[in-house]
């Protein structure tokens, strides 16, 4: 008799994946130093953003569009214990002082929150 396999879920996720946030931030650099300049944003930012639990999950750099009309220049997926530790990360005063870098490096950015399938 064969055993039923269990299903991911598109409804609603477990107890643990419900309380962690994923933020799939794409951006697309400013020319001709835009790429320079959000590593250095990168490096400033990242300490603090640890603090506040953060955790990269993967970081990436587009090789080609198969489909669709989605071409960012870099992708990064970032784990937060929560979507409310991120806000507070925003509102912290060392970021802030931070955030004008990856401003002025970016000519755009899609940010979402996801979460993970069950």
């Amino acid at each position: 008799m064969a055993v039923a396999q269990p299903q991911e879920s598109l409804e609603s996720p477990d107890k643990e994946s419900a309380e962690k946030a994923y933020l799939l931030d794409a951006v697309w650099f400013r020319q001709p130093n835009g790429a320079d300049h959000y590593r250095q944003y990168l490096e400033m930012a990242s300490p603090i953003a640890g603090k506040y639990g953060a955790r990269r999950v993967e970081a990436l750099f587009p090789v080609e569009v198969l489909r669709g009309n989605f071409d960012p220049d870099y992708i990064c997926v970032i784990e937060w214990p929560s979507i409310d530790q991120y806000y507070e990360f925003l509102k912290d005063i060392h970021y802030r002082a931070v955030a004008p870098m990856r401003e002025s490096a970016i000519a755009r950015s899609a940010q979402i929150h996801c979460r993970r399938l069950v």
